[in-house]
């Protein structure tokens, strides 16, 4: 019987055994590979001369593949056609045709980010590489940064482009620029440069095709030709044109789509009958709290577009003493009613809606109400204090979320913005030519009228409650546009 125990025992272990190698798992996969694929040998050493065209041959150490190359892949000068590029395996290949190519010029050629490994997809970065046609090389270099006229940042989507000076104003949009480069962060750096004049030129170039052809792209240039052996550098300010006759195809006229507000505010009138909706923007739960801001204007917005409105019927109260100042109006919408007056702090304000005060078109009148709601003290507030070079002509303008909340003349070295909520906030300087209180854009093609500038103070201004903050623009606006000569 122990015998048979034993036999039977060994053959459960053996079959367990058994079973158990017959279920292989799959190994686990290492790190995935993000190594770039390195260059083993290429048939055209950088910064060759007398190159007479032909292939250009990259051998990698592993499978690539091309990625983007269209928008990727840039040579300066530009060619009428660009060479042909192809990947077979581990080799990449550029076939550039001698007819392509002018005699005694130095060509820079950039594959970007385009060439991948087969596999994963990791690029090799930034492969560029130099030649020249002749016996020597064009060494000159020119730098500076595009800046977008009307909000003083860097302009980061555009294109800085180079013509041969003497060409007529109408190569900007007919023909394609001799020399191209993308912007860095609003910077652009051109090198390998010949010592002959250019006209300079900066493209927001939407359709891809480097002419400047369609009316919402934004360009800049300068009045006066540029040379690199002159080691300036060049600041262009851009800008889109108010109206402009598209000089490709003729423009078709777009209707715009209704906004978002429209699309509500139809479906809510089809959902609500017989009532008027409206919200107010003041905290008029309690009435003990301070939130309303003194600056603002008290407002009273309608779900829907408002036909008559009767100011008797809405009355404003301070501490029981009505405000007989207070204007009140429909703004341009027809959707909100506004309430100006001159605030006072800390103070308790009744608001006494009557019936009847507004209704829309088709006789539906708004309900009565009563609210209550406070305003903030002063010292809720904090204030700004800006040092800047009197210029009546300049106007120093204040931002909050990207959006002007105040601005003021120059004509004084001190301006003062008070009673600021606790935010943060940007200062920039708008230089107003024109003198007519807002910034105007530039024209190219009618007059060549460059458009006004604005300077963007670089840092966030943290205001607090009850503080002041200061800031000197003078020392930190010292860059001039380079515009006429």
């Amino acid at each position: 019987m122990l015998r048979i125990r034993l036999y039977v025992v060994l053959n459960l272990s053996m079959c367990v055994l058994l079973f158990s190698c017959a279920n292989i798992v799959a190994p686990t996969g290492g790190p995935r590979d993000e190594k770039a694929p390195t260059i083993k040998k290429r048939s055209l050493i950088d910064s060759a001369v007398n190159f007479k065209g032909g292939t250009i041959h990259f051998e990698f150490d592993e499978f690539v593949q091309l990625r983007d190359i269209q928008n990727q892949f840039i040579i300066t000068p530009l060619v009428k056609t660009n060479p042909k590029i192809t990947a077979h395996k581990k080799r990449v290949s550029i076939q550039i045709d001698d007819s392509l190519l002018e005699k005694n010029t130095t060509y820079t050629i950039s594959m970007g980010n385009a060439i991948q490994d087969l596999k994963e997809g990791n690029p090799y970065k930034n492969l560029s590489f130099t030649f020249s046609t002749g016996s020597y090389f064009d060494s000159l270099s020119l730098h500076g940064n595009v800046i977008e006229a009307n909000t003083g940042k860097p302009d980061t989507t555009s294109v800085v482009m180079l013509y041969l000076a003497g060409l007529p104003d109408s190569a900007f949009f007919r023909e394609k620029p001799m020399y191209v480069q993308k912007v860095e962060g609003g910077n652009f750096f051109f090198k390998n440069l010949p010592n002959k004049e250019f006209a300079i030129y900066a493209l927001k170039d939407l359709n891809s095709n480097l002419r400047y052809d369609l009316a919402t792209e934004r360009i800049a240039f300068i009045d006066k030709k540029v040379n690199a052996a002159d080691s300036i550098p060049v600041t262009l300010y851009s800008f889109t044109e108010e109206e402009k006759t598209d000089t490709g195809k003729k423009r078709k006229t777009l209707i715009k789509p209704t906004t978002q507000d429209t699309k509500s505010t139809l479906s809510t009138d089809k959902k609500i009958v017989g009532r008027l909706n409206y919200s107010i923007n003041a905290d008029t739960v309690n009435k003990t709290k301070r939130t309303f801001d003194i600056n603002d204007s008290l407002s009273f917005r309608f779900d829907r577009t408002m036909k008559v409105l009767d100011v008797t019927k809405i009355r404003i109260f301070q501490d029981d003493v009505l405000d007989a100042s207070a204007t009140i109006r429909l703004d341009s919408t027809q959707k909100i009613i506004l309430v100006n007056t001159q605030w006072t702090e800390d103070a308790l304000y009744k608001v006494i809606l009557l019936k009847g005060f507004a209704q829309d078109s088709s006789g539906l009148q708004a309900n009565a109400g009563e609210f209550y709601f406070k305003t903030k003290r002063k010292s809720d507030y904090g204030f700004l204090t800006v040092q800047c070079k009197k210029e009546e002509s300049d106007m120093v303008e204040l931002l909050r979320n990207e959006k002007v909340i105040a601005r003021k003349n120059a004509t004084d070295t001190t301006i003062i913005f008070p009673l600021l909520i606790p935010d943060n906030y940007q200062v920039r300087l708008l230089h107003d030519k024109n003198k007519n209180g807002k910034w105007d854009t530039g024209s190219f093609f009618d007059e060549k009228k460059q458009p006004e500038w604005v300077e963007l103070f670089p840092a966030q201004i943290s205001i607090k409650a009850n503080w002041e903050n200061k800031i000197d623009l003078k020392a930190s606006f010292t860059k001039k546009p380079l515009l006429k000569k």
